[in-house]
C-alpha cells in the first residue's frame, strides 16, 4: 500500500506536515460551527442570547464524546493493522466503527430530547436565557448522528492516506454554516433558531460528503455487508483505544457547565458571556497542538505497528518542537489583542472589564498544552489507552474540577480563570513522566 511505504519511509518532518495542516485546518472549521453562531448572535441578539447559546455550549462536547470514542478508536486499530498489512482488520475497524457511531449518537439524540429540562438547569441555565437556550438546545440535538458520520467519515480518509479529504469533510458543512448564518440570522432575523439551523444543516451536508469519499475509495477499505456486523473481540478493543477522547470531551462539556455556575454565580450573564469568548478563543489557540496531534496518530500507529519504535518516538518528538512554536504565535496575539478580540463578539463595557483579564490570565502558559495533547494521542496511536486516560482525568477533572471551587474564594472572577493554567501545569509533569517511562520500554524493544 502507498500510504505504507510513505508513513514508514518519508521524511517525517514534511510528512508531520502533510497531515498536520489538513487536520488543523479540519477542526478550525469543525469549531467554526460554534463560533460562528457566537459571533452572529451576539451582535445581532445581544447578551442573554449570547449566553443562551454558551448555557449549551456541552452539546457540543457530548457529541463529539461518543464520536471520537468511535472514530478515533477505529482510526487508531486502522493505522496499527495498516502497518502490520492486514486489510480484513482494517476493513472491520472501519464497519464497527461506523456501527457504533451510528448507535451511540442516535442514543444521545433520544436522551437529550427526553430529558430536555434537567440538562438545560444541570447547564446553569440562567431566567434571562432561557428561552434562548431551549430554542437553540431543541435543534442542536437533532444533529448528533450527522455530527458522529462527519467525524468517522473525517478520521478514516485522513489515516487513508488523504488528509486533504479528511479535511474536505468538514470543510463542506462549515461553510454552509456560515452563509446561513448570514442568511438566517442576520438576514431574516431567525436569533438562536436561525443559528441552530444553520449548524445542523451544515452537518447533515458533511456527513453527506464523507458518504460520497467513502464510495470513491478515498478509505482504504473493501465494502462488504460482514464488515457491519459487530466483531466481539474488535469494538470492544475500539471502545478502549477512543475512551480517553470520551473522557476528555464529556470532562469539557461537564467543566462547561461547572465555569457557567461558578462565572454566573461571581459575574451573571456579562461572565457567562465571557467564557463563550474565552472557550472560543480557546479552539484557535490550541487548534495547531490538535491538529499535529491528529497528523501524527497515523504516523505513529503504521510505525509502531510495523516495529519502527525509533521513528515513533522521533515522530512524537519532531511533532512536539512543532506544535509548541507554532501555538505561541496565537498565544501571544492573546495575550496582547485581548480587547479587539472580545469586541469581535459584541462585547459590552461589563463584559470588557471580566474579559481582558481573564483572557489573559486563562491562556497564560498555553503553548505547554501542545505537549500533553501530543502525549495523550501518542498513547493512543500505539494502542495503549490507560496512560492517555490517565492524562486526561487528572487534567480535566482530578486537577482542574477543584481548582474552579477553590481559587475564585481569593481570587473572586480571577480565580476561576486561573484554574486552567494551573492544572494544565501539573498535568504537563505527568506527561513527561509517562513518555519518558515509554520511550525507555521502546529502547528495550529496538535492542532486543
Amino acid at each position: 500500500m502507498q500510504t505504507k511505504a510513505d508513513f514508514q519511509k518519508e521524511n517525517l518532518f514534511s510528512l508531520i506536515l502533510r497531515f498536520s495542516i489538513p487536520a488543523a485546518l479540519s477542526l478550525l472549521i469543525t469549531a467554526i460551527y460554534n463560533i460562528v453562531d457566537r459571533i452572529f448572535v451576539g451582535n445581532f441578539n445581544g447578551t442573554s442570547a449570547l449566553a443562551g447559546l454558551s448555557v449549551c455550549f456541552p452539546l457540543s462536547f457530548m457529541m463529539m464524546a461518543f464520536a471520537l470514542t468511535c472514530s478515533a478508536g477505529g482510526a487508531s486499530l486502522f493505522s496499527l493493522y495498516a502497518g502490520q498489512g492486514e486489510q480484513e482488520k482494517m476493513n472491520r475497524s472501519f464497519g464497527n466503527a461506523l456501527v457504533l457511531v451510528i448507535g451511540s449518537e442516535l442514543f444521545l439524540t433520544v436522551i437529550l430530547l427526553l430529558c430536555q429540562e434537567p440538562f438545560l438547569k444541570v447547564f446553569g441555565v440562567t431566567q434571562t436565557s432561557y428561552p434562548y437556550a431551549v430554542a437553540y438546545y431543541r435543534i442542536v440535538s437533532l444533529g448528533c448522528l450527522f455530527q458522529g458520520l462527519t467525524q468517522v467519515f473525517c478520521d478514516f480518509v485522513r489515516v487513508s492516506g488523504h488528509p486533504v479529504g479528511g479535511m474536505l469533510v468538514t470543510s463542506v458543512g462549515a461553510f454552509t454554516n456560515i452563509v446561513l448564518d448570514a442568511i438566517f440570522v442576520a438576514g431574516l432575523n431567525l436569533g438562536v433558531e436561525g443559528a441552530g439551523w444553520a449548524t445542523v444543516i451544515g452537518q447533515c451536508l458533511s456527513a453527506a460528503f464523507g458518504v460520497c469519499l467513502v464510495f470513491r475509495g478515498k478509505v482504504n477499505v473493501k465494502i462488504r455487508k460482514k464488515i457491519f456486523s459487530l466483531d466481539r473481540d474488535l469494538w470492544p478493543k475500539i471502545v478502549s483505544c477512543g475512551f480517553a477522547f470520551w473522557v476528555a470531551q464529556m470532562a469539557m462539556g461537564f467543566i462547561a457547565l461547572i465555569y457557567n455556575g461558578q462565572l454566573g454565580k461571581y459575574g451573571g450573564d456579562a461572565a457567562i458571556s465571557v467564557y463563550a469568548v474565552v472557550s472560543s478563543i480557546m479552539t484557535f489557540v490550541i487548534m495547531p497542538a490538535s491538529g499535529i496531534s491528529q497528523g501524527i496518530q497515523p504516523i505513529v500507529g503504521n510505525n509502531f505497528g510495523a516495529g519502527h519504535y525509533n521513528r515513533v518516538m522521533e515522530t512524537l518528538f519532531k511533532g512536539t518542537m512543532l506544535s509548541v512554536g507554532v501555538t505561541c504565535i496565537i498565544w501571544l496575539i492573546t495575550l496582547f489583542f485581548p480587547k479587539q478580540i472580545l469586541l469581535a463578539f459584541g462585547a459590552t463595557d461589563e463584559m470588557l472589564s471580566i474579559g481582558i483579564p481573564g483572557l489573559r490570565i486563562n491562556f497564560c502558559i498555553t503553548p505547554i498544552l501542545g505537549f500533553v495533547m501530543l502525549a495523550t494521542t501518542f498513547f493512543q496511536s500505539i494502542g495503549k489507552p490507560i496512560p492517555s486516560i490517565l492524562i486526561t482525568v487528572l487534567r480535566q477533572i482530578v486537577f482542574l474540577i477543584p481548582l474552579i471551587y477553590l481559587f475564585p474564594l481569593v481570587g473572586g472572577t480571577n480565580g476561576i480563570f486561573w484554574a486552567q493554567p494551573v492544572s494544565d501545569f501539573l498535568a504537563l509533569l505527568i506527561s513527561v513522566a509517562l513518555v519518558v517511562r515509554q520511550k525507555r520500554t521502546l529502547r528495550h524493544k529496538t535492542i532486543s
